[in-house]
């Protein structure tokens, strides 16, 4: 899935991407098994990828 194109449209974020939400409100999401905490685990899994593929590559050179 593609959270870039995703847009909150709830509360406080609403109309902004969830590539752009702090992590607290997408763990709020989690925690609390909002409707749209599919979203939330997207993009918190995103981002781990992009800081584990960060270090490898960081390794590597």
């Amino acid at each position: 899935m593609n959270n870039d194109k995703e847009i909150c449209d709830f509360g406080l974020h609403q109309g902004e991407p969830y590539t752009a939400l702090p992590a607290t409100f997408l763990n709020w999401m989690i925690e609390t098994n909002h409707n749209k905490s599919h979203f939330a685990k997207n993009e918190l899994e995103r981002r781990i990828i992009a800081v584990e593929n960060t270090f490898r590559d960081s390794k590597n050179l």
